[in-house]
């Protein structure tokens, strides 16, 4: 039974990107800000008594733009108060600062609007506590602002927030109405801004909610333009956010239909590891579709796979895993299973699979899988000299999914046409190993009873699997096809054991495992499942050739009956003309085993 893996990031859970920072303000952005305040309380007393002092800025008062207000002094004498000795690391906006803020922001000077939106910068950088709409209110004022410092400003506090604080922050932000200076702010020509922006828009799109409203934000057009930026961190939070985006369903519709994908394929080729990873992580997001992939590999002539299979060369572990996982979602199509290894994909996996561990083993595992399925790829991955690696992994207990792929990826090899090398290789000592196991998860169970159901067919393999450690194989299939919990392996192992019963199995090793035989036929007899019925009834005749296992099975009346139900059943003609050979047998063989004792 030959498998596809295909699935996306969110298995077992999202991968969210958190922001690449900007070039953040300098350490000495508060000692500035203090600065300024003092300066500006100077001001406040000096014009009392002379209106030629020179202002923060060297202006006169003269020249000053803006009355000053004694409001504005109480606020600036507030916040200055609080910043130099209140502050700490535990930061609020209680009402008093709150009002201070709304002061500077809503002032017609400008010097003032910056410090309120360094305020904000400053204390962002430390607040745990939940913001709410109101302290948010002056900030998104603040994001309209066209002066681009307090732009730079404003838009790292709410990115701060949205990253340090609690994570219900994105949801108070989103209701604040940020979202939409935010998206204008995208289009900003100053890269502090657009990265502080992106980054932002990337802290926010880690839910399904938020995801959804950012794309219908209008976000979708800059970012994509973004991700191609020359700066570096603006491209890798634009990059970041697409990422974080593909994790909806309904929106990775959106992005393919809004011109996601050429994009994301000609950024795949950047040199930044960063950004190579989240466009890998997008892309094999968006190949779960159909669709999709075939417009991936539209792009550019195959251009993506020859990129993606050069990214598993990486020097960084976590772009080798995705470039694998990447490969593996478009190896979903037998056309690209093809061509993957056409293009030198095998010996990049190879080298990976020998060397890596833990996930980024298991994504290059589950790409071989893939590839394994088709016919074509078989003598390539046989002489790549992969099986000796695929045997050693399918022991690695400790390495679950590494070993689930692995075993998986044997069973698709023997399905094969060269089952023979398979069986040959040593694959059956390492499946039994990891059946025997204690420690072999179930979803691995699974996989190594298929793949021994498949080998099973060889003769060779039978008498393997009756040999192998004095018939514990052969009593653990038994065991395991009656007891397991799991159907599929239930039903994988009683196909291992109808094939086994083809070989002479030892009178000893039969009689010791007749009671769990029995039961293990009671069960499947009795199953509402056609399939079960049917295996049941096939390895049943060849058990029959046994005179021990006949002696047992004449005293089961409840096995007899059971027979007999089916005959008038409603299942198949198939099954029934299985059901009536075995009754046809054991006639004859009562018969025969009568006349023996007439004699």
């Amino acid at each position: 039974m030959i498998e596809l893996t295909t699935r996306t990031m969110e298995e077992p859970a999202p991968l969210h990107v958190q922001p690449t920072a900007s070039n953040k303000p300098k350490p000495d952005v508060l000692d500035n800000l203090l600065k300024f305040f003092r300066q500006f309380l100077e001001y406040c007393a000096a014009c009392i008594t002379c209106g030629c002092y020179k202002g923060p800025n060297g202006q006169t008062g003269d020249v000053y733009e803006t009355e000053l207000m004694e409001g504005e002094r109480r606020a600036v004498q507030n916040l200055l108060q609080y910043l130099e000795s209140e502050m700490g690391e535990q930061p609020t906006i209680n009402d008093e600062r709150l009002r201070a803020l709304c002061i500077l922001t809503y002032s017609d000077n400008e010097e003032l609007q910056r410090s309120a939106a360094l305020c904000y910068g400053e204390i962002s950088e430390k607040m745990t506590v939940p913001v709410t709409e109101v302290i948010l209110e002056p900030l998104v004022v603040l994001l309209q602002s066209k002066d681009i410092q307090v732009q730079k400003a404003a838009s790292l506090a709410v990115s701060n927030f949205a990253l340090i604080g609690p994570n219900k922050n994105k949801d108070v932000i989103l209701g604040s109405g940020a979202l939409r200076p935010l998206v204008r702010l995208l289009d900003s020509s100053n890269v502090e801004v657009q990265c502080n922006t992106c980054g932002c828009i990337t802290t926010l799109a880690t839910t399904d909610a938020t995801k959804h409203v950012i794309l219908k934000s209008g976000a979708l057009r800059p970012l994509l333009v973004l991700a191609k930026s020359r700066d570096i961190r603006v491209q890798r939070n634009a990059t970041g956010a697409i990422l974080n985006l593909t994790h909806l369903q309904s929106n990775r519709n959106e992005l393919v239909a809004k011109g996601a994908v050429p994009i994301l394929v000609d950024v795949l080729q950047s040199t930044d590891p960063d950004v190579q990873y989240y466009c890998s992580a997008a892309l094999s997001n968006m190949a779960v579709n159909d669709k999709h992939r075939a417009m991936m590999i539209a792009v550019g002539y195959y251009d993506v796979l020859v990129q993606l299979i050069t990214l598993i060369s990486s020097v960084s572990t976590r772009v080798q895993c995705q470039a694998c996982l990447a490969l593996r979602n478009l190896a979903s199509d037998a056309d690209n299973q093809v061509l993957i290894v056409r293009l030198g994909g095998l010996p990049a996996l190879h080298k990976l699979i020998r060397n890596a561990t833990e996930d980024t083993l298991s994504a290059a595992v589950a790409c071989l899988r893939n590839l394994s399925i088709h016919k074509s790829n078989e003598i390539p991955i046989i002489a790549e000299d992969f099986l000796p690696d695929l045997c050693r992994l399918a022991t690695l207990t400790e390495e679950q999914e590494a070993q689930k792929h692995a075993t998986g990826t044997l069973r698709n090899l023997a399905a094969g046409e060269h089952i023979k090398v398979i069986s040959s290789s040593g694959c059956a000592e390492s499946l039994t190993e990891a059946l025997l196991s204690p420690a072999t998860h179930v979803a691995v169970l699974v996989e190594v009873t298929a793949a021994l159901a498949v080998l099973a067919d060889e003769d060779d393999t039978k008498q393997q699997l009756l040999e192998i450690q004095g018939g514990k194989v052969f009593s653990k299939l038994v065991s395991l096809a009656s007891l397991s919990k799991n159907a599929e392996v239930r039903y994988n192992c009683a196909g291992t054991i109808g094939q086994i019963a083809l070989a002479e199995i030892p009178e000893d090793l039969l009689d010791r495992n007749v009671p769990g035989l029995l039961l293990y036929i009671d069960k499947f007899l009795g199953s509402s499942e056609p399939s079960f019925v049917h295996i049941s009834l096939w390895t049943l005749l060849q058990l029959l050739n046994s005179a021990i296992f006949r002696e047992s099975f004449a005293k089961e009346s409840r096995l007899h009956q059971q027979l007999q139900a089916i005959l008038v059943s409603k299942q198949s003609e198939t099954i029934k003309e299985l059901a009536q050979n075995v009754v046809n047998k054991l006639q004859r063989s009562a018969s025969l085993d009568t006349g023996l004792g007439g004699d």
